[in-house]
């Protein structure tokens, strides 16, 4: 994959400002904070922990979108909206939601984009949540069946997100990714929309 500099430097305020959002979120927002007793001040790998979270979910699925695009001959390159971030971690202060739309990749051709082409770039992005979280999920149940008992909290967090935003993204609402698959095909959208669904209920 081919990146600019702008790109990269969108990827990464995107991802550490996402990441600060999932944290505050994950504490309770700022009234959490206040109270104490944070996990952050006794557990040195909460906050990598959750960058990585933020990446795995966020990160790789942008540049699924990206990937694919490019394969077909695509200029693709990863925008930051500043204002859907500085919403994000407002919203997540208050410790009650995370609504987050940091950007997305935009997508080019000199040519004609078919709709074939349209529905599986944006079919990426989804489907790699659903892969890192359906392996978190595997690899959460090995790790309860394993020596220790210990509910893995990192895989459970894992899970979680990127089926929470593959489930969101496949909203057939433009512009999300799903209505660009249901447009072209019901029967992709519906299988994929279900699986992240039914995987999404397995991790409650």
């Amino acid at each position: 994959m081919k990146f600019s500099q702008k790109e990269i430097n969108d990827l990464l305020i995107s991802w550490v400002g996402l990441s600060i959002a999932f944290i505050l979120l994950r504490e309770g927002g700022i009234p959490g904070l206040l109270r104490g007793g944070s996990d952050i001040l006794t557990d040195p790998l909460v906050i990598p922990g959750r960058f990585i979270i933020v990446g795995s979910a966020f990160v790789l699925h942008e540049l699924s979108h990206k990937y694919v695009a490019q394969r077909y001959g695509l200029w693709a390159e990863y925008r930051k909206w500043t204002g859907g971030l500085l919403l994000a971690l407002f919203l997540s202060a208050t410790g009650f939601f995370l609504f987050a739309a940091p950007g997305a990749v935009m997508i080019m051709s000199t040519g004609w984009i078919t709709p074939e082409i349209d529905a599986k770039t944006s079919l990426a992005g989804p489907v790699s949540n659903i892969v890192v979280g359906t392996v978190a999920l595997l690899a959460r149940h090995a790790f309860l069946i394993g020596p220790a008992s210990t509910l893995p909290v990192f895989l459970t967090e894992l899970a979680f997100i990127n089926f929470i935003l593959a489930i969101f993204n496949l909203l057939p609402i433009p512009p999300m990714d799903g209505s660009k698959i249901l447009k072209y095909n019901m029967v992709i959208w519906g299988v994929t929309f279900g699986i992240a669904l039914v995987l999404f209920f397995v991790i409650l």
